[in-house]
């Protein structure tokens, strides 16, 4: 199913325990839920529609009794309106940017760039590669 950029609404979650949500037309939701790491939510991309046993630790809701969310910080992260423009912009503006993303995060991980450098390589990769429609 296409969406249109509207209808893709992002938040902060600080606690990691909702990886994603779903809002249906009838405005019901559904959520992908779990600890605040990315094993179950990689499994069931992997796997869907099957579901897989595993040995995870179990969500236990009295260890998260309170789920916050706030509005992202576009200023300071980047990436979030990076991504955005180039969704709207279309063409291979998504896999440029996914690419230089790729780079900048292999780059932050041996301690090259800082965390919020990574926003500097992909807007820079993304002014000097040509929009191919």
């Amino acid at each position: 199913m296409d969406l249109d950029i509207e209808q893709i609404d992002v938040v902060v979650h600080p606690q990691s325990v909702i990886h994603s949500i779903v809002q249906f037309q009838d405005g019901s939701m559904k959520a992908q839920m779990g600890l605040p790491d990315m094993k179950l939510p990689i499994q069931y991309a992997l796997t869907y529609p099957e579901r897989y046993k595993n040995n995870f630790r179990r969500f236990d809701f009295l260890e998260y009794a309170n789920l916050t969310f706030e509005k992202p910080d576009l200023d300071t992260f980047r990436n979030l309106k990076l991504a955005f423009q180039s969704l709207r912009e279309g063409g291979n503006r998504c896999c440029v940017m996914n690419a230089a993303n790729e780079v900048a995060v292999e780059a932050f991980l041996h301690d090259e760039i800082s965390f919020l450098g990574m926003s500097d390589v992909i807007e820079e990769t993304l002014c000097h590669i040509k929009n191919n429609k």
